[in-house]
């Protein structure tokens, strides 16, 4: 009985996984064949701009007008990537340290306890006093 149960359980979660490679993989592919063929478009557009400038300024020249090209529309492509960049969130506040501070200050009570029983009073209700404000601060 738990191995049949074990097994529909697994059977299940290949059944989603797979579900989900093909979910992700026919899209994928299809923007791979798709990225391809703008690729060969960049390509074709490239080669027109070079022979177009070589007919009007000569090849060396040409060359040059269509690397700048490609150089300004490869920044223009990056651009979103540095403009876009959101610094980092700040780390989330800490805690504060008054209920630690406070379990110290209930634990050293009782040692000097015998020693002196007005600072001891007076250290743990200040402990509790501490416990307290720091409780109602949690709550807000």
């Amino acid at each position: 009985m738990r191995n049949d149960i074990v097994g529909l359980a697994q059977q299940y979660a290949q059944e989603k996984a797979q579900t989900a490679v093909k979910r992700v993989a026919i899209p994928a592919a299809f923007g791979l064949v798709a990225s391809v063929f703008f690729l060969i478009v960049v390509i074709a557009l490239f080669a027109a701009l070079f022979f177009w400038l070589a007919s009007l300024y000569g090849p060396i020249i040409a060359a040059l007008l269509a690397a700048a090209v490609a150089l300004v529309l490869g920044l223009i492509a990056l651009l979103p990537l540095f403009v876009g960049r959101r610094s980092a969130p700040p780390p989330p506040a800490q805690k504060p340290a008054t209920p630690q501070f406070a379990s110290l200050l209930a634990q050293t009570a009782p040692a000097i306890a015998l020693k002196r029983p007005l600072l001891s009073a007076l250290v743990l209700a200040v402990a509790l006093g501490m416990m307290a404000r720091g409780a109602s601060s949690d709550k807000k």
